[in-house]
């Protein structure tokens, strides 16, 4: 198994191998992935922590020796709203918000060849103790953010990046897509039982889940639609009141987390 690692703040991962082609995810700093296919311009590459497929540009990443163990479903350290910084001699790469450092990285034994940078910043552990007080700080930073089909960050982000960005940030790795967040947790049978966190998911008219969003309390949903935003929503779907009209059709909610 040939092994890689993003050492560039975010990068694309593409249908196929063009710039021109569709951008189905990105790659955000110290992220690992296996070498499926080789290249001289691109490469084709499975990401370790969630299985996600696609083309990557060679110079976008470096190569892991040999003896480099990425442990998957590691603790990790989170880059928090402020941001962060890398430093390699005279390499400075800024870390975007939601950027993880696993365990493995941040010990010098662990780290793959060549991986001595220095961290900085607003950086702590990713831990579920911390969303009775912090859930809403990110609510408030990732909102307004632009939509981005594959983004990954408050500079762009889909509706299921959004909600594997906050969850990451209280350290719940969930799949890339909905319809995979959507095979995860437990159901919630009433919309009167809903909670702080829970996920609701919408379908589309072939009954395919192709939309997600965290509740904020029994009635309002932050999601990505044209824009990270709140909206109301009630058991038949998001109501959006600038248009006065339903936008998605709600499936089913689910949660993953209790709080004592």
């Amino acid at each position: 198994m040939v092994l890689g690692i993003c050492n560039l703040s975010v990068v694309p991962l593409r249908s196929n191998p063009a710039h021109r082609s569709e951008m189905v995810n990105q790659l955000l700093f110290g992220e690992c992935f296996e070498i499926l296919e080789d290249g001289k311009d691109w490469v084709y590459i499975r990401m370790l922590d969630n299985d996600y497929e696609g083309w990557l540009q060679v110079g976008q990443f470096m190569l892991c020796n040999e003896s480099f163990n990425p442990q998957i479903g590691a603790a990790y350290d989170i880059v928090g709203s402020v941001g962060a910084t890398a430093m390699r001699q005279d390499k400075k790469i800024q870390l975007l918000a939601g950027t993880k450092l696993p365990s493995y990285l941040l010990v010098k034994d662990q780290q793959p060849q060549d991986w001595d940078y220095e961290l900085s910043g607003d950086i702590c552990p990713a831990t579920i103790s911390d969303f009775k007080t912090e859930f809403l700080r990110f609510v408030r930073f990732y909102n307004y953010s632009p939509y981005l089909w594959g983004g990954r960050s408050h500079y762009g982000i889909d509706c299921s990046g959004l909600t594997q960005a906050i969850f990451a940030q209280f350290g719940i790795q969930l799949p890339r897509d909905a319809y995979q967040q959507a095979e995860q947790g437990t159901t919630v049978d009433f919309a009167t039982e809903i909670k702080t966190g829970d996920l609701a998911f919408f379908d589309n008219e072939e009954g395919r889940i192709t939309h997600v969003g965290v509740m904020l309390d029994g009635e309002r949903i932050f999601h990505a639609s044209a824009s990270a935003r709140i909206d109301r929503m009630d058991s038949e779907g998001i109501f959006r009141q600038d248009w006065n009209r339903y936008t998605h059709k709600l499936r089913i909610v689910k949660r993953y987390f209790e709080l004592d």
